[in-house]
């Protein structure tokens, strides 16, 4: 166990009162482990896409295939509107998230093969897809050299090393998030959705790397979602925790969601507890006036009528029969154990006949002389009947003889003989023991007859039905409240569990606000500074909050949200925001942002021409200064990368077309 880990649990047991062993039980119940993991550096960067297939409709249709590279730095991709632009993050998004965001169902239909190699973590890794009538009929992960992946779109070299493979879209989307959620270190983030209702238990949901995708693929300048695919769940904030590698930050969601479905339960249990006890009152009131009213109605027709009273009769009824219940257990009971002392007796009794039986056999065998093999009939050499004279082995089969001579049956008849006399004299006092269990059942069950007798006899006297009746209400009225009272449950009491887990979410989320504050200054001031470089001049101040959302200050001083501000200028922060990440991890030594942005038209969402070469400008200049940053940006502007020096690749239509693929 690390230092961290003790200290963890050290500070769970002081909190919550308990040992640490208890604490560290409960945790390991619940499949948690609050040790330091070792955090991994994170990056992927795109090599090669190939995308083969059948394309339908009337524009430029026919097959294809196309083959892309990219090198690091930016990657303009330019062509017309619906020419497929979009379409190659898309491609780069079904491959890698394991499903495509919003690649267009007509452009799915054509695709046949996709060959995507990449470098995660600084090794070659190929994604290969074959597709059928818009389904994945086979994915592969392959990991070789990158010249031995180009080589195996169609069949596989011989340097290649086959990881894993899928053979459904489902399939393949578990695959592959799977696989780069190992590779880059990340668990699920989990978050707990509360009930709809207060008689139900709230539920934890999960989000694995579709939303962590999120971060590498931004939404448009529309979308008021800070960082990520969708505000829902805490996602904005949890995300920047996980890539700014705040400690522990999914697995304090983890504890924290599960702490608080336990505790959801348990209050969930403690109101259904509060109304079955507030129900149960109101029937134990109805049931104990029924009683009341049964009572005085008994009264009254005891005054009229002298008799023996039945309720009394009753009690002592109950008391014989329990006397009954008892005598006959208990002559049950030694029934039992006199049949045990008997089979007992009878198992001595055998052993001792058996011993008896064995020494005079033993006498006998001993006294015989044979003169051949009793098997084969040779005959027995005089040698070996000097050698059983002299040295007590048998002249037939040489066994050693000296063992029989020695036993002595005289001393083991004897303790078998003792057994039996112990067992013989159990037997006996058991015997007597059943025999007066015997006479003490029939004794209380003459005394439980002569009360039912009395009762009969009492009945009888009275020869009224409504007494009878008076009688059956109050026994029946007295039933339901005593049952109505068993019924009741006690007062649910929160588990240890719960306030374990409480505890440790609530000391897990306090490590991370430690380190938030700084972190989150440096967050805000390098992408206060990267919105300035993408143009947005009059910023002033930015501010990250721990909750995940942005204060914005510009013009003067006047502050407002992120989603207060215009659809191009929330796509400049969305960006700088998430270079910021990737800074901010790189000059601390953390583990990141994993350095690939697709980045979907520049010049959408009221960028004017000036504001997209800025921002393109702006990116450029990120991508030289974050060693491992690749972008691949889209634009309807042909003309645009060419105005911007340092774009590392630009993918435009091959000559006399209009489409890229």
């Amino acid at each position: 166990m690390s230092d961290r880990s003790a200290n963890i649990l050290e500070r769970i047991a002081a909190k919550v009162g308990c040992s640490q062993e208890v604490v560290e039980q409960i945790l390991n119940d619940y499949g948690l482990n609050l040790a330091t993991s070792n955090r991994r550096h994170r990056s992927i960067r795109l090599d090669r896409l190939r995308v083969r297939g059948e394309k339908g409709g009337e524009v430029e249709s026919g097959s294809f295939d196309e083959t892309f590279v990219f090198d690091l730095g930016v990657t303009v991709i330019a062509a017309d509107n619906l020419r497929g632009k979009t379409s190659i993050l898309e491609l780069v998004t079904f491959v890698l998230r394991g499903e495509p965001r919003n690649l267009q169902a007509d452009v799915l239909s054509w695709l046949k093969e996709i060959s995507l190699d990449v470098h995660i973590n600084g090794q070659p890794i190929g994604f290969r897809l074959s597709l059928e009538a818009s389904a994945i009929t086979t994915g592969r992960i392959f990991t070789a050299t990158i010249a031995d992946l180009k080589v195996s779109d169609d069949s596989i070299a011989a340097g290649v090393t086959e990881l894993a493979i899928a053979e459904s879209s489902d399939e393949w989307a578990d695959l592959v998030g799977t696989f780069i959620m190992t590779q880059f270190g990340l668990d699920e983030m989990q978050v707990f959705n509360r009930a709809r209702s207060e008689e139900e238990a709230g539920t934890i949901k999960s989000h694995g790397w579709p939303s962590y995708f999120g971060v590498l693929y931004p939404p448009s300048g529309a979308d008021t979602v800070l960082l990520g695919s969708t505000a829902g769940d805490q996602l904005p904030v949890k995300l920047m925790q996980v890539f700014l590698d705040m400690p522990e930050a999914t697995r304090t969601m983890r504890v924290r969601a599960l702490a608080q479905r336990l505790d959801s339960e348990f209050r969930s249990e403690q109101r259904r507890g509060r109304n079955t006890n507030a129900a149960i009152a109101r029937q134990v009131q109805e049931a104990q006036v029924r009683h009341a009213n049964a009572e005085a109605r008994l009264q009254s027709l005891n005054n009229q009528v002298p008799a023996e009273n039945l309720k009394h009769l009753t009690s002592l009824a109950v008391a014989a029969g329990t006397r009954v219940a008892a005598a006959r257990k208990a002559a049950a009971a030694a029934a039992v154990a006199f049949s045990e002392a008997q089979s007992a007796r009878v198992a001595d009794e055998k052993a001792l006949n058996s011993l008896r039986e064995s020494k005079a056999a033993s006498a006998l065998f001993h006294g015989l002389d044979p003169q051949s093999c009793p098997r084969c009939e040779t005959a027995i050499s005089a040698q070996r009947r000097l050698r059983e004279h002299d040295d007590h082995h048998c002249a037939v089969c040489d066994t050693d003889l000296q063992g029989d001579a020695e036993d002595d049956y005289a001393d083991r008849e004897a303790q078998a003989a003792e057994a039996l006399a112990a067992t013989r004299a159990a037997e006996k006092a058991l015997d007597a023991a059943r025999s007066k269990a015997d006479i003490d059942l029939d004794r209380a069950q003459k005394d439980l007859n002569s009360v039912d007798d009395r009762i009969a006899q009492a009945q009888v006297a009275r020869q009224m039905a409504d007494r009878v009746e008076a009688e059956h209400e109050l026994a029946a009225a007295a039933a339901v409240v005593e049952a109505l009272r068993a019924m009741a449950p006690e007062e649910a009491e929160q588990p240890l569990s719960v306030a374990v887990l409480n505890a440790a979410g609530d000391i897990l989320k306090d490590d991370i606000a430690q380190v938030s504050a700084d972190l989150y200054s440096d967050l805000s001031d390098a992408t206060r500074d990267l919105a300035h470089s993408f143009g947005i001049g009059e910023l002033e101040r930015i501010k990250i909050k721990a909750n995940g959302t942005m204060d914005v200050t510009k013009g003067g001083g006047a502050r407002s949200s992120f989603s207060a501000q215009s659809p191009g200028e929330r796509l400049r922060l969305r960006y700088a925001l998430v270079v910021a990440l990737l800074r901010t991890a790189r000059s601390r030594g953390i583990a990141g942002h994993p350095g690939l942005l697709l980045l979907d038209s520049l010049k959408a969402e009221e960028v004017q021409e000036d504001h997209a070469r800025t921002l393109l400008k702006g990116l450029v200049t990120a991508a030289a200064e974050e060693p491992g940053l690749q972008i691949l940006v889209t634009t309807a502007d042909r003309s645009l990368a060419a105005s911007v020096s340092g774009v590392a690749g630009t993918i435009e239509p091959r000559p006399n077309r209009t489409t890229i693929f």
